[in-house]
Parts: C-alpha cells; sequence; structure tokens
C-alpha cells in the first residue's frame, strides 16, 4: 500500500503558496480527497480542487472551472459561489499531464508497473511531481484569463 503523506507534504509546502500568491484561497471542507481553491474576481469565481485518486494511491488531478458570483443551481439547489465544486460548472476541465480518461493520466507519485518491471524505483521523489504540477498550472491561469484550451488541460461537459 502507497502513502501520500510526502507527497502532500510537498504540494502544502509548495504549490499551495504559489496558489495563494496567485490569489486562490483554500477550503478544506472536502479534504481529505478534495482540496478545493477559489479565487474572486469582478466577474466570476475561479475555482479548481486537487482530487486524490479514491484508493490510496499517490496520484490527483487537478479539476478547474468558473462560477457565476451569484452561485449556481445545481441537482434542483442553490449553492453560493464558496460552495461550489469545479465538477459543477459549466466550462468544467481538467489538468492532467497525459493524455487518458483514467487515474494513470494524472500526476502521479507511483512509476508505471512496465517500468518497475525495467528497474525503476516504485516511486518518483515527491519534488518531481510538485515540479510537473508548478510546470503546467500555468495552463490553468491562461484557461480563465483567455480561455485557452492548453495541451493538458481537458475540457469535459456537465449536464445540469
Amino acid at each position: 500500500m502507497y502513502s501520500t503523506t510526502e507527497l502532500r507534504r510537498e504540494i502544502r509546502c509548495r504549490f499551495f503558496p504559489t496558489a495563494e500568491k496567485d490569489g486562490f484561497v483554500l477550503d478544506e471542507s472536502d479534504a481529505p480527497t478534495f482540496w478545493i481553491f477559489r479565487r474572486k474576481t469582478e466577474q466570476s469565481v475561479h475555482i479548481f480542487s486537487l482530487q486524490w485518486e479514491k484508493y490510496g494511491r499517490p496520484r490527483f488531478r487537478i479539476d478547474l472551472g468558473t462560477c457565476p458570483l451569484d452561485g449556481l443551481v445545481f441537482s434542483g439547489k442553490h449553492f453560493s459561489c464558496e460552495d461550489v465544486h469545479p465538477h459543477w460548472v459549466i466550462d468544467a476541465a481538467s489538468l492532467v499531464p497525459k493524455r487518458g480518461m483514467s487515474s494513470r493520466s494524472w500526476f502521479r507519485q507511483d512509476v508505471p508497473w512496465l517500468r518497475r518491471l525495467f528497474g525503476s524505483p516504485a516511486l518518483r521523489a515527491p519534488k518531481e511531481v510538485v515540479d510537473e504540477l508548478l510546470a503546467l498550472f500555468p495552463e490553468a491561469n491562461k484557461y480563465w484569463a483567455e480561455g485557452t484550451i492548453g495541451p493538458h488541460i481537458r475540457q469535459w461537459r456537465v449536464s445540469r
């Protein structure tokens, strides 16, 4: 069984300050599965969550989107912008380092089994994973600022 402790620590130490510097505020009400960040602008709220893999493997993805300042109606109920998840919004998207639908395409510390078979260690250093996140996160800011869908942004449609 893997542990996500070291990776979570590295994300808190290195990525959280970057997100906070960009104006995001952390909401830990759905932790440990989700860390949700929100940033209010004049027109809307930029939201992203760091979603951990549900089976405890050291993998995560970033889901992002935009919410109106007055919130939105989801499943017949009105939610304020402080309670909205990025999975609920019309422009929902994910930031992932690789193509694919499974958690194998997520940011991951565990090394694919084929590479382990040929001698790679079972885990990458947490620093490597956070370096990758920090390198790709500007695509999310460009998505919010310009609507640009970068090479690591996967947009998906939410039916409401």
